[in-house]
């Protein structure tokens, strides 16, 4: 087997049922080495808001957050830090469009999303324009690889450049980019939603996004990403 990331042959004693599951095992492992690189963020002492190392209940950040969206009890939920290893991944994955890297981090999606099966789960959507640059949605790859079913109710109405590129004013300053189908607007009311983005940066994306999705009433609205 090798590595999903770096490539090196990852040597160990299979199980029967990896044994036939070579293929798909090989395609989702990562080695101990590149594992080592990704810090996993902690549950404990940290904001409720937002998952960000904090001693306090909120960050100054989602404190800010809830003077803006006083009616919505926010709760965002992250496995991993956004340190230099997961910034060259995503570098990877996202930018440089190695579609194959959405296998890496399967085993830890699949655990989060194993007591999440009530939630009605909604990726967070790319331009058509940015589509048809990068070739796929990078949140979809991720579910999709990990086998997370999902509802593409969520249509970006804007395009505009990267987040990456834009500085944290800029991010905070976004107008609305978001809009739900005419299928989303009926099926979330009266669901528990879960909005699966890949990186939190700011909140302003994921907050335009709740935004939407909290108009048209559902039951309960929390949010995840891969990383922040």
């Amino acid at each position: 087997m090798k590595c999903n990331y770096c490539s090196q042959i990852i040597t160990k004693n299979l199980t029967l049922k990896e044994i036939f599951l070579t293929k798909r095992i090989s395609d989702e492992q990562l080695c101990l080495q590149c594992l080592k690189k990704f810090q996993k963020l902690s549950e404990k002492e940290c904001c409720y808001g937002c998952q960000r190392p904090e001693k306090e209940t909120y960050c100054q950040d989602c404190l800010s957050w809830k003077k803006a969206y006083p009616d919505y009890l926010f709760h965002h939920e992250t496995l991993f830090s956004y340190n230099q290893a997961m910034q060259e991944w995503f570098e990877e994955y996202k930018f440089k469009g190695n579609y194959n890297l959405r296998f890496s981090f399967v085993e830890p999606l699949q655990q989060y999303f194993k007591n999440k099966k009530h939630y009605l789960i909604i990726p967070m959507p790319i331009s058509k324009e940015r589509m048809k640059v990068r070739g796929f949605n990078q949140v979809e790859g991720l579910l999709e690889a990990a086998g997370i079913p999902y509802e593409p109710y969520l249509i970006r109405i804007t395009d505009g450049v990267s987040q990456v590129k834009k500085t944290r004013k800029e991010r905070l300053n976004l107008v609305q980019p978001f809009s739900l189908t005419e299928i989303g607007q009926q099926a979330i009311k009266g669901q528990e939603i879960l909005l699966v983005d890949d990186i939190y940066t700011t909140g302003r994306t994921i907050f335009h996004a709740a935004q939407v999705i909290l108009e048209n009433s559902p039951v309960k609205l929390n949010t995840f990403s891969l990383a922040r």
